[in-house]
């Protein structure tokens, strides 16, 4: 009995000892014998591409096709306003010294061309989706995708109004006298517009003082005058008591100029003076080729083709000493109202002669 109770004691502590224990999974036996570790759900790792951002559009481009042989000063003026321009645009700007190296793709929005021609029509002509600006090329035509600035001397009876006008401006007693070569039509325009010029601001013109000779004083002067018809020129004017005499263009050479400041004459003329006649000149009249370009551009930046247009004038050079600013703006004033057609010259730009 004592051992019947012992038995079954040691069944009861088995029994609750293997319900306490801990389950355990069964491990899965591959056909090779091989157990595998469990795994748990991982994300995938696998490196995703971003979307491809679009390319950077080119910016339009501003082209200044300057061959060689053209007028460095007009290039460097020109490079640096179109420069401006564009950058106001957003666009680039670029020199270029030759045709071959004008890329003339859809990203050129214009061409602006000096002299030498670099058969810009025929440029035009083979790219039509390019504008393109003539600079004062001989035979080129405003017309397709083709525009012009010209400023091929301009009008020589306004030239020489102005310079008429500003001559009687700056001297005492309206002792005023010009140069030219009548026997062009562009000389003999220049020489009464001239006489025209002072009359408008002076009148009658009446010295007050001998000698008591009739201005302005008009002298006859070739383009190829040697050195003793140049030096009778300036005689003429110094018997004459003149002070400040406009040499005409075409009418003078750097050793006329020297020669007429050595006399002590006040010069107006054309271009740089030279360095021997600087501190006589007054100032010189221009055609303004930048002021058109500014006044072109948004008309061609609106699309507009075929565009004209004659280069204003402008007067540079001035010398502080011998012209005022209050004079100038004098000057420029007149000279508005002459290109805008409030002031006429009287001359006739056909024949050179008065009206």
């Amino acid at each position: 009995m004592r051992t019947s109770l012992s038995l079954l004691c040691c069944f009861l502590l088995l029994l609750l000892s293997a319900c306490s224990a801990p389950a355990t999974a069964t491990p899965m036996v591959t056909d090779s014998g091989v157990t595998p570790a469990p795994t748990s759900p991982e994300s995938s790792t696998e490196p995703t591409e971003s979307p491809a951002e679009p390319p950077t559009p080119a910016p339009n481009r501003v082209i200044l096709l300057a061959l060689p042989g053209a007028d460095a000063g007009r290039v460097t003026a020109l490079q640096e306003t179109l420069a401006e321009l564009a950058d106001q645009e957003g666009y680039s700007f670029e020199k270029q010294d030759s045709v071959a190296s004008v890329d003339l793709d859809d990203t050129i929005t214009l061409v602006a061309a000096l002299p030498p021609d670099p058969a810009i029509v025929n440029l035009a002509t083979a790219n039509p989706q390019v504008k393109f600006l003539a600079l004062d090329i001989p035979g080129v035509q405003a017309e397709g995708n083709v525009s012009v600035i010209a400023s091929d001397g301009g009008r020589p009876d306004q030239q020489g109004f102005i310079a008429g006008y500003l001559a009687a401006v700056v001297t005492q007693d309206w002792r005023v006298g010009v140069i030219s070569d009548p026997s062009t039509l562009s000389g003999k325009a220049a020489r009464n517009g001239f006489g025209k010029g002072v009359v408008f601001y002076c009148g009658l013109c009446r010295p007050a003082y001998p000698p008591f000779v009739q201005y302005p004083l008009f002298v006859d002067l070739a383009q190829d005058a040697g050195d003793t018809e140049q030096q009778a020129a300036i005689d003429t004017l110094l018997a004459n008591a003149v002070k400040t005499v406009y040499v005409a263009s075409g009418a003078g050479s750097p050793a006329l100029f020297e020669s007429l400041a050595q006399a002590g004459l006040q010069i107006i003329g054309h271009g740089v003076p030279p360095a021997q006649a600087a501190g006589q000149w007054v100032a010189s009249i221009e055609l303004d080729e930048v002021g058109a370009l500014r006044q072109l551009w948004p008309r061609l930046m609106a699309g507009e083709q075929a565009l004209y247009l004659q280069a204003p004038l402008t007067l540079t050079a001035r010398n502080p000493l011998l012209f005022s600013i209050g004079r100038q703006r004098l000057v420029e004033k007149m000279m508005e109202e002459l290109l805008a057609g409030y002031v006429d010259t009287g001359i006739d730009a056909q024949t050179g002669e008065s009206r």
